[in-house]
């Protein structure tokens, strides 16, 4: 190998102008125009797949922020349309915002599955006067979501007219398949 180096060195001090000497020279570290262009190149490049990195690192970092934010607002949603089902006493709205396999737990320490939570929520034994759900938190994880608020609500009893106030922590438990968030699972709790 000494060998081969001496004799293109030999050779390119005999043959100034030959093409295999600019080589030579950039080989001893000359600044000759190819090993300047070439310098140039691989700045950019390595710049650019910083830059590609970078950019790459930071989409990571908030496409699940951006994901989070999307499901937060479809189960807000869900939400809200649960709590106006439960005004209007509306069971195929109710039906459709429900895990078959619901588990729906009243203050009391009642707990009811779908239909049996349906059935009472449609009955026609009393009637929503209000229900408002205060202060809010979703958390999602994964595929599913904690929500937790505080719940005000006034019934009329259809029996006598009396109005019932309830004051309530409530904690859902919303399950995502697919693009659907339903109730899996809800608990109260007076206050």
């Amino acid at each position: 190998m000494r060998e081969t180096y001496q004799y293109s060195l030999d050779r390119a001090m005999t043959h100034p102008h030959d093409d295999n000497a600019a080589l030579d020279k950039a080989a001893r570290g000359c600044n000759t125009p190819a090993k300047t262009k070439k310098e140039e190149t691989m700045t950019i490049n390595r710049r650019d797949l910083a830059l590609s990195t970078l950019a790459v690192s930071a989409l990571a970092l908030t496409t699940p922020v951006l994901a989070a934010s999307s499901d937060e607002d479809a189960v807000a949603k869900k939400v809200e349309a649960f709590r106006l089902a439960q005004i209007a006493a509306d069971p195929k709205a109710l039906g459709a915002l429900c895990w078959d396999d619901l588990s729906y737990s009243h203050s009391s320490g009642k707990v009811e599955d779908k239909a049996t939570f349906i059935t009472n929520a449609t009955d026609g034994k009393s009637k929503f006067l209000s229900i408002e759900y205060k202060d809010p938190t979703i958390k999602v994880v994964g595929p599913a979501a904690i929500v937790r608020f505080h719940w005000l609500g006034e019934q009329e009893m259809a029996a006598d007219g009396k109005k019932v106030s309830t004051n309530l922590h409530i904690l859902m438990n919303w399950q995502k398949q697919g693009d659907e968030w339903k109730l899996l699972s809800r608990a109260a709790t007076k206050l």
